[in-house]
């Protein structure tokens, strides 16, 4: 009768701070990839409204918005650690079963940014909004596989 006492008291005095802290890191990780897909999100926006025509095109703020979605891009990878899979979070748990495959939509989307880029800079509007197009697909090809509620 003492034993399961005993070894909920371990549990509650050994176990569980550890738990609470793994928690704390996979809520820091969700939070973090979320944020930082929020942001890629917003200057995404930018490029489409530019691209329907809601937005003046100017070929400079074409440009900074892509390089910014560039930078930004780099950044939700490292919030998708080992633990932040349960959670608040619309991550399917196969990017943790498929890690390279995952990464090789990361690369794709990094990719299709890239020659977004090189398109940009001769400003023809028609192949700009090909460009983007192109790049808005990469992105969300990650997502019809890896994103639960897509």
């Amino acid at each position: 009768m003492r034993k399961p006492l005993l070894l909920c008291l371990a549990y509650f005095t050994l176990l569980a701070p550890a738990a609470q802290a793994q928690l704390r890191d996979a809520d820091s990780a969700i939070k973090h990839r979320r944020a930082a897909f929020t942001l890629m999100s917003t200057y995404f926006g930018r490029l489409v409204s530019m691209a329907k025509g809601d937005r003046p095109f100017d070929r400079a703020e074409l440009i900074r918005n892509i390089e910014l979605v560039q930078y930004l891009a780099k950044l939700p990878w490292e919030g998708f650690t080992p633990g932040s899979e349960v959670g608040d979070t619309r991550a399917e748990a196969d990017i943790w079963l498929e890690e390279d495959r995952f990464m090789g939509y990361q690369q794709r989307l990094q990719e299709a940014l890239g020659k977004f880029r090189a398109v940009a800079n001769g400003g023809d509007l028609p192949a700009v909004a090909q460009a983007l197009e192109e790049t808005r697909s990469a992105c969300g090809a990650c997502h019809k596989v890896f994103r639960k509620d897509w």
